[in-house]
């Protein structure tokens, strides 16, 4: 269990009695000014410069009170503990896409009103379905028949719209992401919900390619995009703000003709055909 002690100390001693303290085995120590306003620093020397009187608070395990019950000791307390995986768990509860898509972490029970379930866990890449970007990506896929089709997800992230995609009916799913640890997570989500991931687009063409990634990398993958899709496919981006619509559309419009825009919550979505 954590402490947290409180010192009351004069601006002279405030750094060796600091150092002292982290010698002693304190995880952290902060300074806190008693009037309540920020640490002055000397701009031709910076030194901090501290008020006459100075509160520190240290954080320390709650066995080591004893030793650190010393000189300029002002009160102690405890830190309630925080069980953090529980915390998470908490903030992260079922998403419904359209009561259609259920995203269950592994932590909840599947819904018996479940239709289409994507089992799925926060991990360190991006792709968890709360994203606007995502969720249009995840509205579009639902809204429009997927039964069947080839899909390329272009910067996969999570892997979560590959595994949407496949959940939803696609005949084949693959994906691409250029950083190399997206790719094991998008892999290991798609083995936890019975995929088999396929991230080989060589020679390749689908008749769905969705891209949720930035305006800047759109910009340079208009030809990678293109030869990614057959003719007649459908190109589905997202991660635009409305602002840069207009350099997106001068990019694009050239090679693709334009099916929809739409916006949820500041971001864009916009979907061409390929020609």
């Amino acid at each position: 269990m954590l402490k947290e002690i409180f010192f009351r100390v004069p601006k002279d001693k405030v750094d060796a009695f600091s150092d002292e303290l982290i010698e002693m085995g304190a995880l952290s120590v902060t300074v806190e000014c008693l009037e309540g306003s920020d640490i002055i620093k000397d701009e031709a020397s910076f030194e901090a410069q501290y008020w006459d009187e100075n509160r520190l608070s240290v954080l320390i395990q709650q066995e080591d009170e004893i030793r650190f019950s010393k000189l300029f000791f002002e009160e102690s307390k405890a830190v309630p503990e925080i069980d953090w995986v529980l915390q998470m768990q908490r903030n992260t509860p079922i998403q419904i896409i359209h009561n259609q898509l259920w995203i269950v972490p592994s932590w909840h029970q599947v819904p018996k009103e479940a239709k289409t379930v994507l089992l799925l866990d926060p991990k360190n890449a991006f792709g968890t379905g709360d994203h606007p970007t995502t969720h249009l990506c995840l509205q579009w896929l639902i809204e429009h028949p997927v039964r069947d089709k080839s899909i390329i997800d272009y910067g996969c992230g999570s892997g979560i719209l590959m595994i949407a995609a496949k959940k939803l009916g696609a005949h084949k799913i693959q994906g691409f992401d250029i950083d190399a640890n997206s790719m094991l997570v998008a892999k290991q989500n798609c083995v936890e919900n019975g995929i088999e991931p396929d991230f080989d687009l060589n020679g390749t063409e689908g008749d769905i390619v969705l891209a949720n990634i930035h305006l800047g990398p759109l910009l340079t993958l208009v030809d990678t995009l293109k030869g990614l899709l057959r003719k007649k496919g459908i190109l589905v981006l997202s991660g635009i703000l409305p602002f840069q619509l207009p350099k997106l559309l001068e990019s694009y419009l050239p090679h693709f003709e334009l099916e929809s825009v739409d916006t949820q919550n500041g971001w864009m979505r916009v979907v061409f055909k390929k020609g």
